[in-house]
């Protein structure tokens, strides 16, 4: 058993590094005609993505179930935070632009290809990089972009929905702007362990020993559930509130 979950692991990582390098490749591309035309960049980003994101799905055997209608550009989306997976799905389902923290642009091959997804990154530890990164969310919907947020700002360990946070809901605040929310949720097959042990990026757990742990799984299940319709708000706090409830509502519980 052993053996076959390494070689299970390998082939995946194989198949998975020849899979991103063939999309990125392509991305790098599109990047330089972007510079003549941002709807072109925005239509060539959301495809690339979407077709990276179905070629892991299939890679790694994930079974994605969506309920709702996921929102058309241009929009502002808040989830839960899981797993670094979570990525995948939104990739699938909204083929957005992400906020994401600091660090990742430093991570090898992870942080160059977020770049070149046009990545908003934020280092929470300042209090004053919110207003810098407002500013190009704000920016970024003007432009027709799709724009997410973590709106727990990091990976709940319990597998739970935590309150949101709501500096960065200030620029729908400031703009009139109804936000768009979904829940995120896992589960393993029998005989398999349990997702919240597994695909929930636990603290202490290096990025490439949870992705190993993910991949010698036979195969897991994904649901992304979005709401009816985005929650507006004149104030952030109360917004987050709103939106942290709703998002509740839709949440399955990690099996």
């Amino acid at each position: 058993m052993k053996l076959l979950v390494a070689l299970r692991v390998g082939w995946r990582m194989l198949a998975l590094a020849v899979w991103t390098l063939s999309l990125f490749s392509l991305r790098l591309v599109s990047k330089m005609l972007g510079l003549y035309s941002l709807s072109l960049d925005q239509r060539t980003t959301r495809r690339l993505l979407y077709r990276w994101a179905g070629g892991v799905a299939r890679i790694v055997n994930m079974k994605l179930e969506v309920r709702g209608t996921p929102p058309s550009p241009p929009f502002y989306l808040v989830t839960n935070h899981l797993s670094y997976i979570d990525v995948l799905l939104l990739a699938r389902t909204a083929g957005c632009v992400y906020v994401s923290r600091a660090d990742v642009e430093q991570w090898p091959v992870v942080g160059f290809i977020a770049r070149m997804m046009n990545t908003c990154f934020i280092d929470r530890a300042r209090v004053r990089d919110t207003k810098r990164v407002n500013d190009l969310i704000a920016g970024l919907l003007d432009k027709g972009y799709g724009v997410h947020m973590f709106a727990e700002s990091k990976i709940a360990q319990d597998a739970q929905i935590h309150p949101f946070k709501p500096p960065l809901l200030e620029p729908a605040v400031q703009k009139g702007c109804a936000v768009h929310y979904a829940a995120i949720s896992y589960s393993t097959p029998v005989g398999s362990p349990r997702a919240a042990d597994v695909i929930i990026w636990k603290d202490g757990v290096s990025f490439m020993g949870n992705m190993i742990n993910v991949l010698g799984l036979p195969g897991f299940s994904a649901v992304i559930s979005f709401g009816d319709k985005p929650i507006q708000g004149d104030d952030r706090k109360e917004l987050a509130d709103k939106l942290y409830r709703a998002v509740l509502e839709r949440f399955t519980p990690v099996g």
